[in-house]
């Protein structure tokens, strides 16, 4: 438990204070649905298949500022996220800074589960909190939770499972014994960011939702055959297609 039951103090920087600051003058304001891709060359794909518009100024968040683009007939925007909670948080708080209110995350887990397979999208259903960013919003939490609507819409519009995944911080720490135990609790994946992502966007009052695509199949035991990266440029783009089409399906299109 990091965040102090009775501490109501400001915090020392926001994120609007941050894009605003002295250095760095923002005058951006982006559309309410933004794609957040958290897995390289997302943006590629958008940006070679639609009529994107690269903005004229970066993205400002704190950590690493970006590019980011608009798809103006869609009205919405997308952008890399980073990589791990922390920089989830940064952008999912500096999107709401923007004008954003709906997130679409999208992203990859590593499977340690038999009921999903290689190259399957999932619409996470919760995300166990292993992770240290959420923890610096809620007196307690264990597990957040996407948008209820927008999960109901991804399932309708792919049909993909709602299972349960995790979210951690520690690449390494990803042990035999704690696989099992995460099994055990109904997991089948692990990411690094998704559980940021739904913690920050409840505290906000945005609405969010993923689409996770298993890239690899972890072993169950140690003797088992070892790890590999099975994520390719077509899977990629099969996922980042899928995100628009849930961005359109928000907004009512075809």
């Amino acid at each position: 438990m990091w965040r102090l039951p009775d501490d109501n103090s400001k915090a020392v920087i926001s994120a609007s204070e941050q894009i605003h600051c002295a250095h760095r003058e923002c005058h951006l304001r982006l559309p309410e649905t933004a794609i957040v891709f958290f897995m390289s060359r997302g943006t590629d794909y958008l940006a070679g298949h639609y009529p994107a518009e690269e903005l004229s100024e970066p993205f400002p968040r704190f950590l690493n500022r970006c590019p980011i683009w608009e798809i103006r007939e869609e009205n919405l925007c997308f952008l890399d996220g980073g990589r791990g909670a922390p920089q989830a948080a940064d952008t999912v708080e500096t999107l709401a800074a923007l004008g954003v209110k709906t997130i679409i995350a999208v992203g990859m887990c590593g499977a340690f589960d038999e009921r999903v397979h290689l190259g399957e999208i999932i619409a996470p259903q919760k995300a166990f909190v292993e992770e240290g960013t959420s923890l610096h919003y809620y007196e307690s939490i264990d597990a957040s939770f996407p948008d209820a609507d927008l999960l109901r819409r991804a399932v309708s519009l792919f049909s993909v499972n709602t299972y349960p995944i995790v979210s951690t911080d520690a690449v390494y720490r990803q042990t035999f014994r704690k696989e099992q135990l995460w099994r055990e609790m109904g997991a089948v994946g692990v990411d690094m960011e998704t559980s940021a992502v739904f913690s920050v966007a409840g505290q906000l009052g945005l609405r969010a939702a993923a689409l996770l695509m298993v890239s690899d199949i972890h072993p169950e035991k140690q003797d088992d055959p070892k790890w590999e990266w099975h994520m390719t440029r077509e899977m990629r783009d099969h996922l980042a297609e899928q995100a628009i089409i849930l961005a359109r399906g928000l907004m009512g299109k075809p």
